[in-house]
Order: C-alpha cells, then structure tokens, then sequence
C-alpha cells in the first residue's frame, strides 16, 4: 500500500512510487490519508505499507502509531518514505514501530531494494524458529 497526501506533488510521488512497484512485480493500493490508510489495511491486509509523514487528517506518525497499536495490523512492516530529513523524525518512526525509512528524492532502484529487504525479513521472522534452522 502507498499513502501519500494529495497535493501536486505528492500524487506525483505517489504515482511514480506506484509505477515503479508495479514494473517490480507488486500489487498496488493507494490512500491518500491516514484515515484512509487505516481502513484499507484492516480491510485489504497489505504486506508492507509505504507510509509518507505529510498527510492529511491524521498524519504518518499518527497513523503508524494507530497500525502498530491494532492486532491486526501491528504485525504488517511499515516504511515512512517521506522528505523530512531530521533525525528527529527517524528516530520517531523508530520509536513508532516503522521497519525502515526512505528520503525523498531516493536512489534509483532504492525502493524496490528496500520493499524486498522489508518483505524478506518479516518472512523470515515469522517462520518457526525449527523450520529457520533445518534450512
């Protein structure tokens, strides 16, 4: 899921965030603000969450914090992908529960290495501990 707020440009954001995900394979759900993000994902039960900081009525750091305190979606990997650059703002959405942090402008190829990375490692946390060691 991507969800970006609305203005000029950030829906370019987020459609070239959507087009690079979907070229990589991915399925795709948008929002546009932390409401929305909240009943997609009870609803649509998204593998990860590219999350931007900057939205409207409830803003990224509210609506992680609201994910990560709901049963089910506390377990789904978020990733604040946002051109807030302060360290105070990473070390929020740490705090907050997020898996990883992507600045804007990103690298080309960036997202996708970091999608794959955040994909990989909860499969891997959520596999029974026996099943990790006999493979």
């Amino acid at each position: 899921m991507v969800a970006e707020f609305g203005g000029k440009v950030h829906r370019a954001n987020s459609k070239l965030l959507s087009l690079t995900l979907k070229a990589a394979g991915y399925s795709v759900s948008e929002a546009t603000d932390g409401d929305e993000v909240l009943a997609a994902t009870l609803s649509y039960e998204p593998d990860l969450i590219l999350l931007d900081v900057a939205m409207a009525r409830i803003d990224g750091f509210k609506a992680l914090a609201l994910l990560k305190k709901d049963a089910r979606a506390k377990n789904i990997p978020v990733i604040m992908v946002t051109a807030k650059a302060h360290a105070s703002d990473l070390e929020t959405a740490r705090y907050l529960g997020d898996l990883d942090y992507i600045n804007k402008p990103w690298a080309h190829g960036e997202v996708e290495l970091r999608i794959q990375w955040a994909i990989t490692s909860v499969k891997r946390k959520r596999q029974p501990a026996q099943q990790r060691l006999a493979g």
